[in-house]
């Protein structure tokens, strides 16, 4: 039924899809998944929770929930799965277009596996996650490893000073 108002001339909505899918090297396929954009010298000093709306082999339509100035360049978590160096290719509002950069950094199949060692650490305790971590070579990450390492040397401290 004809509503009596004419379509705009001009709908920006829809002319900015129709423009960023002409640019797109890959195919992407519509998902929600929680993530974290971890930003600044060495992505360590800024955190922005958002969800990641659509992705790609090739990168990824991120909403932040609130408009935010990201840098050229930052680190996207994916809940549960891969992380991959990003270039901010464009934002709008709380959108932002992602290309990733390289391979993965942390693969679906690691971030998994650290998820378990966490539980591990969890219903166990430290021991048996340092056992695991031992079994994994801490996933081949240093910066785990000596924090490992730490939290094993703090807690057997903690052990000795409780015993007097």
């Amino acid at each position: 039924m004809f509503s009596g108002k004419s379509p705009s001339p001009f709908d920006s909505a829809a002319f900015s899809k129709a423009l960023l899918a002409e640019r797109r090297v890959a195919p992407r396929f519509g998902v929600i998944k929680s993530a974290k954009l971890l930003v600044g010298e060495g992505y360590a000093q800024g955190v922005y929770d958002c969800l990641v709306l659509d992705e790609s082999d090739t990168g990824a339509l991120v909403d932040l929930g609130t408009v935010v100035n990201l840098p050229e360049e930052m680190v996207l978590q994916v809940a549960g799965g891969a992380q991959r160096r990003a270039r901010r290719c464009w934002a709008v509002g709380s959108k932002a277009g992602l290309e990733f950069l390289g391979a993965p950094l942390r693969s679906s199949e690691v971030a998994r596996g650290m998820q378990e060692v966490a539980r591990l650490i969890e219903t166990k305790g430290l021991a048996a996650g340092m056992i695991a971590l031992r079994g994994l070579a801490f996933f081949e990450e240093p910066a785990l490893r000596e924090a490992a390492l730490q939290a094993e040397a703090a807690c057997a401290k903690l052990s000795d000073l409780l015993k007097g």
